[in-house]
């Protein structure tokens, strides 16, 4: 930790290496939607009870990137999210779903595929 800035290298890596190889060819955002709203050190964890439609359509309709810088002025950055210059949804994943989630989880993808 530099200058009291957190950075994790296993979350860097891939994407810094893929922008090495082709810097036109990868999104600029992260493409895994994580919920950092509990302002804590780890992100939201969803369990059973929070697996719903609403929540996968919030997720996937999401079509802004909206970075915080970790330096001490805390600035938030908000970017749309563009694929060959069209905007569309962010995030092609999310992550922290306990365990528990996952029947909910099963269930629920089948209907929300076909919508």
């Amino acid at each position: 930790m530099e200058g009291n800035r957190n950075c994790y290298s296993d979350e860097h890596y891939i994407p810094t290496f893929f922008y090495m190889l082709d810097p036109t060819g990868i999104s600029n955002w992260s493409v895994t939607h994580v919920d950092w709203s509990e302002g804590k050190w780890h992100p939201k964890s969803y369990v059973r009870k929070d697996i719903t439609y609403e929540l996968m359509k919030n997720i996937t309709s999401i079509s802004e990137n909206v970075h915080v810088t970790s330096d001490a002025r805390k600035e938030v950055q908000i970017n749309p999210c563009l694929w060959n210059g069209n905007q569309r949804p962010c995030y092609l994943f999310a992550r922290k779903f306990l365990p528990e989630a996952l029947d909910s989880l099963l269930q629920l993808y089948p209907n929300y595929t076909s919508i």
